[in-house]
């Protein structure tokens, strides 16, 4: 899906036709297929869709990590404030990560070094990229401890001394540490408790606010996209189905799958009313249906929906869909 900005000086990450696969001796798998991306400068994007959407092999190819040698970038560009990531040195790349672009990955249990003081965790990163002295870089770590709400006296305690909210809270600390112009969120609430996730978001969204990033929140809970995103991207099979603001996704909704997510989500006022889950399972990235991915799951797929591959129809200058339902940007079949 080609979505495009008019004002592309303003824009922090373009990403252009992205196509990603997992090659082995026995199969491809094809994560990433013709991924278009915009995110503005100081603006969040939220990229939505099941497990296996290929969510976080784009997020990876936004900092050049896509495992290698078994992933393969087939096409595509990765544009980081105009400069391509895809071509860079890597001593450009460790220029850029960490203090360009920063990540928050999945689960905190896994990002930090065990045999690490926090406070040495968070000041690695200042000390090469802000080229300060051990002690300096200290100081600053702990000033971002206090930041996202830890004391600054447990600068010198090791992970194992945290809790999981804790720890995600140092997760970001490191992550903004350098005070980034992008930063990728990759489902960073799912191992915590519903409590600590609120807490967490908000945050994010403070700090954010704060440096005036931009980010990529990557997530399937359309309840964290209504809190943080401004616009949103329906991701299913390497490919994004629809493209809006929020009010665009959320009000006016137009793919059957984007319907699909909505309808299964429990309606809190009416207790009473069945949850419509979307039958069958995501497609094997082996082996991808031809057409539209989505057509075996769709129950408004017509013949020409298993043929051929839907174009990109503009709704409006900020919506978009790829569906055969949209004949041209003023109808619908639905």
């Amino acid at each position: 899906m080609d979505i495009k900005k008019v004002n592309e000086k303003g824009n922090t990450l373009e990403i252009k036709n992205l196509v990603i696969h997992y090659v082995s001796e026995d199969e491809v798998v094809k994560a990433v297929n013709g991924v278009d991306i915009t995110i503005a400068s100081g603006k969040t994007l939220g990229l939505v869709g099941e497990t296996g959407a290929g969510k976080t092999t784009t997020a990876l190819s936004i900092l050049n990590l896509v495992p290698d040698p078994q992933g393969k970038i087939i096409s595509g560009e990765v544009l980081l404030e105009g400069k391509n990531v895809l071509t860079m040195s890597d001593s450009e790349l460790e220029e850029l990560r960490g203090d360009k672009v920063a990540m928050i990955f999945q689960d905190p249990m896994t990002s930090l070094n065990p045999v690490l003081t926090v406070g040495d965790q968070i000041a690695e990163g200042l000390e090469i990229h802000r080229k300060i002295s051990k002690g300096e870089a200290l100081k600053q770590a702990k000033e971002m401890l206090e930041l996202v709400g830890i004391p600054a006296e447990r600068a010198g305690e090791y992970p194992y001394q945290f809790s999981g909210g804790m720890k995600q809270r140092v997760v970001i600390a490191i992550a903004l540490a350098c005070s980034p112009d992008l930063l990728i969120a990759d489902e960073p609430t799912t191992a915590l408790d519903v409590t600590i996730q609120a807490q967490v978001l908000i945050l994010i969204n403070d700090l954010k606010q704060k440096y005036h990033m931009s980010m990529l929140m990557i997530t399937h809970d359309l309840g964290i996209v209504a809190e943080v995103c401004d616009e949103v991207s329906i991701v299913y099979a390497g490919r994004i189905l629809e493209h809006g603001t929020l009010e665009d996704i959320f009000d006016n909704m137009r793919h059957p799958y984007t319907k699909g997510l909505f309808g299964a989500l429990p309606d809190i006022e009416v207790r009473r009313t069945e949850l419509k889950p979307i039958k069958g399972l995501m497609p094997d990235p082996t082996n991808l249906p031809s057409g539209c991915p989505f057509h075996p799951r769709c129950d408004y797929a017509m013949e020409v929906c298993s043929k051929l591959p839907p174009e990109t129809k503009w709704l409006s200058d900020t919506h978009c869909v790829e569906c055969h339902l949209y004949k041209d940007t003023n109808e619908s079949m639905l």
